[in-house]
């Protein structure tokens, strides 16, 4: 599967509840000049929209993961200009298209074409399926990310509240899981916790396996709230308790640090909203054509032991300053994950890409500017084995890390 196809469901202010669909990611290794000679090939002899799609993907993917934002994203909105005619005959390519193109404008801070995009994708999805087909369900999932993403956090419930619903009524228990422990975590990232605990600790108290997927994702998430609060609680013995059971190869993250580096905002949800006028920025790096905050990003890769701690953090590759990153590999290095089966651990690799919203252009200037708000986005690079079937008739092992 495409990396580009992945919710990103951990970037910054991201919600890290239940997996979502379809996270499974392969990276390829095919080089750059073969998917461009590949993607040239296919448009010289006027392939089909799907094989234009899957072909543009693997390139901007390629594009992407080596740096070239930008161009990758000009590879997504070419295809979407030469296909999106065909959406209603090739709906899940187009959709995936979109999806990709979202993807990349996030990490480029261009929020309103990542809004768009992911509006489209499910868009072209539900006129294809209707409102009740398990693709349409979970992309609902995903525009509840989305405004979750923004802190737009009513709309957010609301989205994840009615997409569990229709999920229940129609079958589908481990998509109406995934949304409800996701709309439960929205609080926690407005800072309610309490009523946070409250939505969790009804789901973790649920008991039967078609409730499964919500019970652990809710109890992760409690385990969670418990250590940031310096405390163990019941929750962390019942998630332990229920793991035991599960025989899970993939490390899932019980706890991360905060990450504090002076203003930048955090990843996931351990996001620091203030920001500090001691960072300094120049103003020049906040206006549009500076290519700053498209210039820095880095691949980390670490070490989860068997016992679930990390080990050997380092830098693999990147691009631009490397000062941001020092408290980020501090970060890495305190998390906890559950504990695996494997005995030789598991190795990630994971994308951190530095960046800044764009806003309205000021009134009186038709130059667009970066917001003050500095972000770090985040994208799982990992090529984990597919997950055992879950008990719950459908979906992943829920995984906060991602």
């Amino acid at each position: 599967m495409s990396l580009l196809l992945i919710l990103a469901a951990a970037t910054a202010s991201a919600p890290p509840p239940a997996a979502a669909p379809s996270q499974t990611i392969v990276v390829t290794g095919t080089r750059l000049s073969d998917s461009e000679k590949a993607l040239r090939e296919c448009l010289a002899r006027h392939c089909p929209p799907e094989e234009d799609i899957r072909a543009s993907l693997a390139h901007a993917e390629n594009l992407f993961v080596a740096g070239r934002y930008r161009d990758a994203r000009d590879v997504t909105k070419a295809s979407i200009g030469r296909n999106n005619r065909f959406r209603s005959e090739f709906p899940v390519a187009v959709s995936d298209l979109y999806r990709g193109n979202g993807r990349i404008a996030e990490h480029l801070g261009e929020v309103a074409d990542f809004q768009l995009s992911t509006a489209l994708m499910r868009g072209i999805l539900g006129n294809a399926f209707g409102k009740d087909d398990a693709r349409v369900l979970k992309a609902d999932v995903e525009v509840g990310d989305m405004f979750a993403k923004q802190g737009q956090f009513v709309q957010a419930r609301t989205t994840y509240d009615g997409a569990e619903k229709r999920a229940r009524a129609a079958g589908f228990a481990s998509i109406a899981d995934i949304a409800r422990v996701r709309s439960a975590w929205t609080y926690a990232m407005d800072g309610e916790i309490l009523l946070a605990r409250k939505a969790l600790e009804r789901i973790a108290g649920e008991s039967g396996p078609e409730a499964r997927i919500g019970r652990l994702s809710s109890l992760v998430l409690l385990t969670r709230l418990d250590r940031n609060e310096g405390k163990t609680g019941k929750a962390s013995e019942a998630l332990f308790s229920e793991l035991r059971s599960v025989r899970a190869k993939r490390p899932v993250l019980l706890f991360s640090p905060r990450l504090d580096v002076s203003g930048i905002l955090a990843e996931g949800d351990e996001a620091k909203w203030e920001q500090d006028p001691s960072f300094g920025l120049p103003e020049m790096r906040l206006k549009t054509g500076n290519a700053y905050f498209e210039k820095h990003w880095v691949d980390v890769g670490f070490w989860v032991t068997p016992e679930g701690k990390v080990t050997e953090p380092e830098i693999l590759r990147g691009e631009g300053s490397r000062e941001w990153t020092k408290p980020l590999l501090r970060t890495i290095a305190g998390r906890i994950y559950t504990p695996s089966t494997d005995p030789d651990g598991s190795y990630r690799i994971e994308r951190y890409t530095l960046t800044s919203r764009f806003m309205e252009a000021v009134s009186g200037s038709h130059m667009r500017q970066r917001s003050p708000n500095i972000r770090v986005e985040f994208l799982d690079l990992t090529n984990d084995p597919a997950p055992a079937p879950s008990p719950a008739g459908g979906g992943q092992a829920p995984s906060p890390a991602r």
